[in-house]
């Protein structure tokens, strides 16, 4: 998502800056600790360079409370994973993690995360379908638990190849396909591909994605469409080549609280708990910068608006009000080209409305499956 890129990018600076300041403060006190007269000086630097210290290793838990409203009676999401974990070789030498659980032998759902994160992020879901139906969760290459492909594809054409091979590996009945973002943009590639193979797919679920190059489809579009040649593909180049670098002021900003910062603003709409706000963070977190690089890169190429038409497989379009990386619009487009598709449109919700509102979408997934798959 091109927005997603200047936030990272904006995070990132300010955690540098936070150590920049931290060198300067530590150094001012060395260099004057003991000179006559420069005792205050000395020590006022020591006091903020302490300070500000225990504010980028604790800062978060300041953060969190700041930015979370009350936790009463909320599920709480935790990272953690199903036990049951297979892992699929690729041609391509990726490797994917698929983690199964609930009943199998009943009819299955995939589910397919978004960029930036992995599949940890469907707890909610994993919590509410487990008893009635086969779950199967699979990771991005390079995201989670999956190994990229030693060409560095990212495309969604290899998306869509993989998601292929997890249905047929984990021997999915009647699957329903849920995709979140990057995921849903993965099954709309897969209907275009694998046409041939729709006839055995019981029904779409898109949430929070879009049909094409999400510059076109996400807050200032105009903007972010004028400059992706110029600015966001160089940025994306840059996530590549500086990725460790990256990487750890990337998880100095989970801790210090900066990107929780970008994830409230940028993925929520302001109903989210304070261990929601961290779990989300902590997903994106963990996601190396050169994933994402070449994975928004990936998305720049990404049209299946010719695709929507063609589908005929009941579907169900979850979007968000307050979506700030796909516009509502992007929602109602596909609502109006896929023929006999469904919309809920989420309020307030943002990009995380599978988290937000839970149990919204849980309820309209259920009621979507039991009607009309």
């Amino acid at each position: 998502m091109p927005i997603l890129l200047l936030a990272l990018l904006l995070t990132n600076l300010s955690t540098i800056a936070f150590l920049g300041l931290e060198i300067y403060l530590s150094r001012q006190w060395y260099l004057h600790k003991d000179i006559i007269g420069d005792h205050d000086y000395a020590q006022r630097c020591l006091i903020g360079a302490l300070a500000l210290l225990v504010f980028m290793i604790f800062g978060k838990g300041l953060i969190r409370i700041l930015l979370s409203k009350s936790t009463q009676d909320v599920d709480e999401p935790k990272a953690e994973r199903l036990k049951d974990q297979i892992k699929i070789q690729r041609p391509d030498g990726s490797i994917i993690n698929i983690e199964q659980g609930g009943v199998k032998g009943k009819q299955t759902i995939v589910f397919i995360h978004g960029w930036n994160s992995n599949s940890m992020q469907w707890y909610y879901q994993k919590k509410y379908f487990a008893a009635n139906y086969h779950l199967v969760l699979m990771d991005h290459p390079g995201l989670g638990r999956s190994k990229r492909a030693n060409n560095n594809d990212f495309s969604l054409g290899k998306l869509a190849a993989d998601l292929d091979a997890v249905i047929d590996k984990s021997a999915a009945k009647d699957p329903i396909l849920w995709g979140h973002s990057m995921g849903g943009m993965t099954i709309l590639t897969f209907c275009k591909i694998y046409k041939h193979k729709l006839p055995k797919i019981k029904g779409i679920i898109l949430e929070h994605t879009t049909f094409t190059d999400p510059t076109k489809t996400s807050i200032l579009s105009k903007l972010f469409t004028a400059i992706q040649n110029p600015v966001l593909k160089p940025l994306c180049w840059l996530m590549i080549v500086f990725s460790p670098l990256l990487w750890l002021s990337k998880w100095l900003s989970y801790f210090n609280g900066n990107m929780l910062i970008m994830t409230r603003f940028l993925t929520f709409a302001g109903t989210q708990t304070g261990k929601q706000l961290d779990f989300a963070s902590r997903l994106a977190a963990m996601a190396p910068p050169a994933v994402t690089g070449r994975g928004v890169l990936a998305m720049f190429e990404y049209d299946a608006t010719d695709t929507l038409a063609q589908i005929q497989v009941p579907t169900l379009i979850i979007g968000a009000n307050k979506d700030r990386l796909t516009k509502p619009e992007a929602s109602v487009k596909m609502n109006q080209s896929i023929s006999g598709s469904q919309l809920v449109t989420l309020q307030p919700a943002g990009h995380t409305g599978f988290v937000e509102r839970h149990a919204e979408v849980n309820q309209a997934v259920s009621e979507f499956i039991s009607s009309r798959v």
